[in-house]
Order: structure tokens, then C-alpha cells, then sequence
């Protein structure tokens, strides 16, 4: 059986997009590479292509600005990782994407659980 999104050998066929939003100050520019093939690196193996394939994996960054963004009163310190993954990506693969994208995260930058918000969407979902 093939999952949505891949060809017969299981390898992937569509593009897969993340957008990073970060607070100022919480993920320097440093890290953000070492994040970024992380969340590659996540989206080959969990998904089933191979790195530097023809349909990369992209991310990009959006930092807010300090005093823009509040949580409980207080400066946040949340980060969200947002993504657009083929389509029909059944539940149990979805979670072991987000999982290890969350996991991922939190071992690079030091964060806590409770810092990251990991999504993906389906490519084609226009809601």
C-alpha cells in the first residue's frame, strides 16, 4: 500500500514546507541551521525520501520582535514550528513527524516542552 504524498518506492513527491516563528532572543541565528536539519532530517525518515532529494524540504524563519508577543502576562517564550506535508499523511505517521520535530527541538535549543508548538497541515488543505 503507498501512502499520500509518495511514489511507489516510498520516496516523496511532494514538496514539504515548515515556517519557524520565534521569539527575539529565544533561538539565535547560530542554531537555526543546526534546527532546520534537524526538521529535514525528520521529514526524510518519517516520511520516506532521502536527503537532497528532488523535492526538498524547506524552512524558514519569522522572528518576532521583543514586546510583541505575550503569554500569562509575561514576554513568551514559545516557539512554533509550522508545516504543509503531503497530503492523506495517516495519524500514526503525522505523530511521529510532529514527535520528533517537537523532540528534536527541545534537545537542540534547550527549550521545554511546553515552548514548542509543532503543526502540519496537509499541502492541499485550503481551510
Amino acid at each position: 500500500m503507498m501512502r499520500a504524498g509518495l511514489d511507489q518506492e516510498g520516496k516523496l513527491r511532494t514538496m514539504v514546507d515548515f515556517q519557524c516563528t520565534v521569539q527575539a532572543g529565544q533561538v539565535p541565528e547560530d542554531m537555526r541551521g543546526t534546527l532546520a536539519q534537524a526538521i529535514e532530517r525528520a521529514c526524510y525518515e518519517v516520511l520516506g525520501s532521502e536527503p537532497g532529494s528532488e523535492l526538498p524540504v524547506t524552512v524558514e524563519w519569522i522572528e518576532i520582535p521583543r514586546g510583541f508577543a505575550f503569554r500569562g502576562g509575561q514576554p513568551s517564550t514559545t516557539s512554533l514550528v509550522r508545516g504543509k506535508i503531503p497530503d492523506g499523511c495517516d495519524r500514526e505517521t503525522r505523530t511521529r513527524l510532529l514527535m520528533t520535530i517537537g523532540d528534536e527541538w527541545c534537545r537542540i535549543s534547550g527549550s521545554g516542552q511546553d515552548e514548542v508548538i509543532v503543526s502540519a497541515r496537509d499541502r492541499g488543505w485550503s481551510g
